[in-house]
């Protein structure tokens, strides 16, 4: 795999800047849903798309951080998962024609899809963090809403509470469930409590699920938050070798609130 260095990649433009690849293959949720998420670390390491192969067929939906985008064009993984694939193009490199962010899977077809940039840049490449928010009918119509998270990172505290603040904001205005998962760069006590509280303050509980790596300083930088659906099970999927990151996976109930 090629390696993508940081300083290549420059923030994309917003126009045009969600990508639908891939089709839903079924009309509705069941009963349950199936979650990962995972930052996949540009896709860097050897094995990854066998990987994401098995993870994707035994899941509902999937979330992405670090996912990549070659010259705009879906990998055929895309056009056989089964998933309806949802990306925002965050960062584009110049020289490769490759983009990366944020990218939601799902067997079921999104209602409504929209992405929001962090007000604030990371320090030295001066880029932005994206997230992606996707919507999804459910059986006793109500609307499940989904945020894929990819937290902004060296920067301070007041900055990250700001791309929070913007996390939270879709939350407080949606009625129904609402699931949010993915990398929120977590590194320091700070900012995991400042996080844990406006998560709760939304209204939202912390699947209890950790993947501390001595990459990361043993500290836990990827969540699973939920509300208006109840936790069966979740777990990280430690035997995952192939990024920087262990995918974590929950099973939900959506009939329950």
């Amino acid at each position: 795999m090629p390696f993508f260095s940081l300083r290549s990649f420059r923030p994309s433009g917003a126009e045009d800047a969600l990508r639908r690849l891939g089709e839903a293959s079924t009309e509705a949720f069941g009963p349950t849903l199936k979650l990962i998420s995972w930052n996949i670390f540009k896709s860097q390491r050897r094995g990854w798309l066998s990987d994401l192969t098995t993870l994707a067929t035994g899941a509902d939906m999937v979330l992405l951080q670090e996912a990549v985008l070659h010259g705009g064009v879906a990998h055929p993984f895309h056009l056989s998962s089964g998933l309806e694939w949802i990306m925002v193009e965050n960062l584009r490199s110049l020289r490769e024609h490759v983009t990366t962010g944020p990218k939601t899977g799902c067997r079921v077809a999104s209602s409504a899809s929209a992405f929001v940039r962090t007000q604030d840049f990371e320090p030295i490449i001066g880029t932005p963090k994206t997230f992606l928010h996707t919507e999804y009918p459910l059986a006793d119509g109500r609307r499940l809403l989904v945020l894929n998270v990819h937290a902004i990172n060296l920067v301070s505290n007041a900055k990250f509470a700001r791309q929070v603040e913007q996390i939270t904001a879709p939350v407080a205005a949606h009625d129904g469930p609402c699931i949010i998962a993915g990398d929120f760069n977590t590194w320091n006590e700070p900012r995991w409590h400042l996080l844990l509280k406006a998560m709760g303050n939304a209204g939202l509980t912390r699947a209890p699920v950790a993947a501390p790596q001595w990459r990361h300083f043993n500290q836990t930088l990827d969540h699973v938050f939920y509300r208006g659906v109840r936790l069966i099970s979740a777990r990280a999927l430690t035997h995952v070798r192939s990024s920087d990151h262990i995918p974590l996976a929950a099973d939900f109930d959506l009939t329950a609130s």
